[in-house]
């Protein structure tokens, strides 16, 4: 079974029913979906009430990405793990393609590919070739919606997420990359295979870095990378993208988060 772990704040009921819709019409109805809930609790279960698949809803009231996902990730029953968007979707077949990828024994965690449905755009120039045991440095282009983790070969899934990051965090952006870094330092295998799996909406900032976005990459290279290696790396990202920033003293900002940022794990 595969578990879908879907953190919410119910602002946008268009958005949940279209991903319900798309889960309800799956090939393959062996999965789960554990939604936790940080706000807009029943307008949640009012929507959960229109289908049939299996789910669980975990209502809190602390905000915080990486928080919500640590707190679904204890009630997960499946044998594979995914991280999934309220405005996400995904095909009919993508869990039937899913089932029969993890038959390999081999495979521990992957990534996938998602693209925005109406635009027919892919938010990144995705490598058309699969890769095995992906380096570090690609570990920092992958989303969250794009990755499957085996949990019974990947024990070390319920560790869970860096609570310093994430949306609605001191730092909103590059949990995910964290998570997988993580798992990589302990041993773990992470492959990249060209598939489409999902939809989601390429949003306009997406290649834009405003001031909160850039500063918090600071303490995410050197979360990921240490010194000085991740010093290194933050410059060379810096100036690789310096066209896309919108505050350039906002640069100034992001190296001092670096060295004022401590690393817990």
């Amino acid at each position: 079974m595969i578990s879908l772990l879907l953190p919410t704040l119910a602002n946008s009921k268009q958005d949940l029913d279209r991903l319900f819709a798309s889960l309800e019409n799956q090939t393959n109805q062996a999965f789960e979906l554990i939604i936790v809930s940080q706000a807009n609790h029943d307008d949640v279960d009012a929507l959960l009430a229109n289908f049939q698949f299996k789910s669980k809803h975990i209502k809190i009231n602390q905000r915080g990405l990486s928080h919500a996902r640590n707190v679904g990730l204890q009630q997960v029953e499946g044998k594979i793990l995914t991280f999934t968007d309220d405005d996400c979707w995904y095909k009919e077949d993508a869990f039937s393609y899913i089932h029969r990828f993890f038959e390999d024994p081999s495979r521990q965690i992957a990534c996938f590919q998602h693209k925005d449905y109406d635009k027919d755009l892919f938010p990144k120039p995705y490598p058309t070739q699969e890769q095995i045991n992906l380096s570090k440095r690609r570990l920092l282009q992958q989303a969250s919606i794009d990755i499957f983790v085996h949990m019974e070969r990947v024990p070390a899934y319920k560790d869970g997420f860096d609570e310093t990051f994430g949306l609605g965090t001191t730092y909103k952006s590059g949990e995910e990359n964290i998570y997988l870094m993580d798992l990589k330092n302990k041993g773990y295998r992470i492959d990249y295979v060209p598939v489409l799996i999902s939809y989601h909406p390429i949003k306009e900032t997406l290649h834009v870095f405003d001031r909160d976005t850039l500063v918090g990459k600071g303490p995410l290279f050197k979360r990921l990378f240490g010194l000085p290696k991740g010093l290194v790396l933050l410059i060379a990202f810096l100036l690789k993208n310096s066209r896309i920033i919108k505050e350039k003293r906002s640069v100034f900002a992001c190296v001092r988060e670096f060295f004022t940022y401590t690393i817990v794990r």
